[in-house]
């Protein structure tokens, strides 16, 4: 089904979600990953895929940014993203964050049959974050995490969240990084409850191993 394609074909919000802005500056960013995961689904039948994007976050809080990776589903072979929020820190450490996003897809005559638009609101604190995200044509998603960094420059981090085609359906993903050499490193594990999602393809349980570089 159209929609069902849309649903399991969209892409993370990268770095701009839930990160409050310092000052203004334009940022860059770009990863070579083992798997395209979105919330638990392969984006590109469990190949690697190169991604790569760019940030402009001012003092105010404002940011807008762009996104892109290859992908494989329903005649696309790449993926665009465009975004725009507002985010905060209040004096509390309460983290703030609400924007939109532009879903855009490319590669045939049929990819942008895909494209769709979600408003996304999020809160943070103290390693804790939740958002809920709302789409124009189909179902809404909520997730909640948690993050905690050692002082080796270990980070770990886990997620769970659910999302609506229909039926509901669960995943959850747990996982480390850390910076070497200026290059980050992730290792993530990613999962889905399979029983409510067996008309949407590659959603088996996988590990994810990804290589970034922040500019």
């Amino acid at each position: 089904m159209k929609n069902s394609l849309k649903a399991v074909s969209a892409s993370i919000l990268a770095a701009a979600m839930l990160t409050p802005t310092a000052q203004a500056e334009i940022s860059a960013n770009v990863a070579l990953t083992s798997d395209y995961v979105w919330r638990g689904v392969s984006q590109n039948q469990e190949d690697p895929a190169l991604q790569g994007g760019f940030d402009y976050a001012h003092e105010s809080g404002f940011y807008v940014g762009t996104w892109g990776s290859n992908v494989n589903f329903g005649g696309a072979s790449t993926e665009l993203d465009i975004y725009a929020g507002w985010s905060t820190e209040l004096e509390s450490g309460l983290g703030l964050d609400f924007g939109i996003i532009e879903y855009t897809y490319h590669g045939s005559d049929v990819a942008s049959d895909l494209n769709f638009t979600e408003y996304y609101a999020g809160i943070s604190y103290a390693g804790f974050g939740a958002i809920y995200s709302v789409g124009d044509e189909l179902d809404d998603q909520w997730e909640v995490s948690y993050g905690y960094d050692f002082e080796n420059g270990l980070s770990l981090a886990a997620a769970y969240g659910d999302y609506t085609l229909g039926d509901d359906y669960q995943y959850m993903s747990i996982g480390g990084s850390m910076e070497v050499g200026g290059i980050g490193l992730d290792l993530t594990y990613y999962t889905t409850d399979t029983e409510a999602v067996d008309d949407i393809p590659d959603t088996d349980d996988r590990v994810v191993f990804t290589i970034s570089k922040s500019f």
